[in-house]
């Protein structure tokens, strides 16, 4: 199974060509994975680098290292990204619940780290691909409380959607985007939220070929299913209620409410993960506390939400992001990325309701 996963990445998705210089970072527990990608990237004629992030080390940068050891992206890490063609990032740990009591000062940097170096290989047009899959473990399906069957069964069905289909509800949404930049979120449930996009929309269908190069889209995920802009960070005025609920730094955050000024958030309400939510605005830098990024889900066979990364891809739902966005080429910097995912709004580009009843009307 990790032959063909690993083929998919390298010949599918990233389209790795002879002498290019290719980049995988992972955990020990996807360090098997890691082999039988760079193998694959080896039978391309690549070269290719592992760095490897271990849960011992994790928890000591967490409980023991100095902040300074933590609070910067290591250079060598800037260096490698200048000189590579190909990043791939398996996700991790095995038990994101480490970080649920460690300093959120310290976990913010540790997590941010690989934020800006997403942000860095997009200003250098490094192909680079997230891997979500593989932080998808029996033990994280644990801490966050969920099935962990049924997560597996979700990733498998978002990673057998039809491209085509995708990329055509893409398109549609594109255009709308392109024509107009307000947006205005509603719900009976208490959200009114008005915000502006700014930049160029990118459409993630899990492939990054010549033409997205060109175009400086240059980020993929697996599983892919979205298309995502950055927000002006000084536009969002009103309230966001969201119901569904997120996984965050090894613990759920439930029934959030935000509300906006300006573009910065004025009151927080939170019925579950409250405190790791707080410590997270708290301790975060740079627009931490602004919204930032705006994704449509547009993957068919994503229906169940989880609390995971893949409730993002589900058509009908919008996630709305805070922090960085330097990584989707928008020019808000955090060492916070935080997202989370709604489905019960009426969403409008303009004067079009795209979303209506959950689902998208287009």
């Amino acid at each position: 199974m990790t032959t063909v996963v690993a083929r998919q990445i390298i010949r599918d998705a990233l389209r790795v060509r002879d002498q290019e210089r290719v980049w995988i970072h992972t955990w020990n527990h996807s360090l098997d994975l890691a082999q039988e990608i760079a193998q694959q990237a080896q039978l391309h004629g690549a070269t290719v680098s592992i760095s490897v992030m271990t849960e011992t080390l994790l928890s000591h940068a967490l409980k023991k290292a100095p902040q300074e050891a933590v609070t910067t992206v290591p250079t060598h890490w800037y260096s490698g990204i200048v000189k590579s063609n190909v990043l791939v990032v398996l996700e991790g740990p095995n038990d994101p619940g480490i970080f649920k009591l460690a300093d959120k000062g310290k976990a913010l940097h540790v997590t941010g780290q690989i934020t800006q170096l997403l942000g860095k290989a997009f200003s250098n047009r490094v192909r680079t691909l997230l891997v979500h899959t593989t932080g998808f473990t029996e033990q994280a399906a644990k801490t966050y409380g969920i099935s962990h069957s049924n997560l597996m069964q979700e990733n498998n069905r978002c990673m057998t959607a039809n491209q085509s289909a995708m990329i055509d509800l893409g398109r549609q949404i594109k255009t709308l985007l392109r024509r107009h930049r307000e947006i205005h979120l509603s719900s009976s449930e208490g959200t009114n939220l008005r915000f502006r996009t700014q930049g160029t929309p990118r459409i993630d269908d899990g492939i990054i070929d010549q033409t997205d190069v060109q175009n400086k889209n240059v980020l993929a995920q697996l599983p892919a299913g979205s298309i995502s802009i950055p927000i002006d960070a000084s536009s969002a005025e009103g309230t966001v209620v969201f119901n569904w609920p997120r996984a965050y730094l090894g613990d759920t955050i439930q029934n959030l409410r935000l509300d906006f000024k300006k573009g910065k958030i004025t009151a927080t309400r939170v019925l579950k993960g409250e405190k790791t939510f707080e410590h997270a605005l708290r301790e975060g830098t740079g627009d931490k506390d602004r919204l930032t990024h705006l994704t449509f889900g547009i993957n068919s066979n994503a229906s169940t939400p989880l609390g995971q990364p893949l409730d993002e891809l589900i058509p009908g739902s919008i996630t709305l992001g805070l922090g960085d966005n330097i990584f989707l080429g928008g020019r808000s910097r955090s060492n916070l990325n935080y997202s989370h995912t709604l489905n019960d709004a009426i969403v409008s580009i303009g004067p079009t309701a795209i979303i209506m009843d959950k689902k998208l009307t287009l």
